[in-house]
């Protein structure tokens, strides 16, 4: 018998954060997926009904289900297709750009759309209650935004925390690198040789790299000068004998901390922190590391295709950023959504099914400090050269080991 869908979330891998975002090398062209069917064999997107839209998303974010009550509310049919990076969704999009109405884009991802001239602005006057329905105090807008144009409307965000474990936050050799409270806030302890080969590192450039900027003091990680970028270099290859293997994914990181390999890293999931700890394995997560923490966002994106059935496309919008739709999506997903710390916290949400414990799983808590929280978030955006970026991690990897 199939299990409810908050149960079949909970029991699978949360793949949107375990795919390596490093598909944003949009220069290794990706296959168009087939054909929607609501899209007519490819054809031209008028010939769709009004009340159809296509989106491209991550798995966990739009499931099929909800969807169908979708349909059941509002009387509009959604056709969702998974994606395994963000840059397979820009080549999708580039080969049939009238097949999506919508796409999940990834803050530092937007140009890459906008020099294709795929996307139109959102109005966000079409989603009634925006303001109030999105109450993070952080500059998401600002992360979906192009030469003045906004982009983007927010569903998702998060960030790739500093983690150790008690063995870590006892040692004498971690006493250096903790803040004013005591707590360990200093990336640089990922290069302490005190930790050679217990330091866990997942296999995403777009992802990983921002940090090692930051950890030389660095304000803005994602436009470095020539100079920076040999900095960056050099401090990466350092990390070289802290590393015993680089993760692979949300499952395969969460091992390694579990069977004691790694003992302090730079977390790809913050799921993997209640995952352990149903295993009685304790992961201290500092979301605000002095120097700041690289964060994303994923939005909603309106493509020209869209364009042509914007009632549909701002009703949908506007059904999945209320409190029960985002409480479902956080209790099932462990991502942040939305919502602010009262609004994931009521009782609405609660009927939802983001009980206390699966809500104490995720950031929202964190949230609750506000801009000290924030402040500290380091949102992608586009580099100074991804290239150069991709072949330096290459050059990285091939010294591992």
């Amino acid at each position: 018998m199939e299990r409810n869908v908050l149960d079949r979330a909970l029991g699978r891998p949360l793949t949107r954060r375990n795919l390596l975002r490093g598909g944003v090398m949009l220069g290794a062209a990706v296959a168009a997926a087939p054909a929607l069917a609501a899209c007519g064999g490819g054809g031209a997107s008028s010939s769709r009904d009004q009340r159809t839209l296509n989106i491209l998303t991550w798995e966990t974010y739009h499931d099929p289900a909800w969807l169908a009550e979708v349909k059941q509310a509002t009387g509009i049919t959604v056709n969702a297709v998974t994606a395994g990076s963000a840059g397979e969704m820009v080549a999708k999009v580039r080969a049939a750009p009238a097949q999506y109405d919508l796409v999940m884009v990834t803050a530092g991802v937007y140009r890459d759309y906008t020099a294709s001239d795929l996307l139109v602005p959102v109005d966000e006057a079409r989603v009634p209650g925006l303001s109030d329905k999105i109450r993070l105090s952080f500059d998401w807008r600002g992360a979906a935004t192009v030469d003045g144009k906004r982009y983007g409307i927010l569903y998702n965000w998060g960030n790739q925390p500093l983690v150790y474990d008690d063995s870590v936050a006892n040692s004498p050799a971690a006493s250096k690198y903790k803040n004013s409270d005591g707590v360990v806030g200093d990336w640089n302890i990922l290069w302490d040789p005190a930790f050679a080969r217990k330091v866990s590192v997942f296999d995403d450039p777009v992802s990983v790299l921002p940090m090692i900027p930051l950890s030389l003091g660095i304000a803005d990680p994602y436009h470095l000068s020539d100079a920076d970028f040999a900095r960056m270099k050099d401090k990466l290859m350092a990390l070289r004998p802290q590393i015993r293997r680089l993760t692979s994914g949300f499952n395969d990181q969460t091992t390694q901390f579990a069977n004691g390999e790694a003992r302090l890293g730079y977390l790809n999931n913050i799921t993997s922190v209640s995952s352990l700890a149903g295993q009685g394995k304790k992961l201290n997560v500092n979301n605000t590391p002095g120097a700041g923490v690289p964060a994303w966002t994923d939005s909603y994106a309106i493509t020209k295709a869209g364009a042509e059935r914007l009632d549909a496309v701002y009703q949908f919008i506007a059904y999945t950023l209320t409190v029960p739709w985002q409480a479902r999506f956080v209790a099932a997903s462990g991502n942040a959504g939305v919502l602010d710390g009262q609004q994931a916290g009521s009782a609405e949400a609660q009927r939802a099914g983001l009980t206390p414990e699966r809500l104490a799983a995720t950031q929202i808590p964190a949230t609750a400090a506000g801009d000290a929280f924030f402040s500290k978030m380091k949102f992608f955006q586009t580099t100074e050269n991804q290239q150069a970026r991709l072949n330096l991690w290459n050059e990285f990897k091939l010294g591992l080991g």
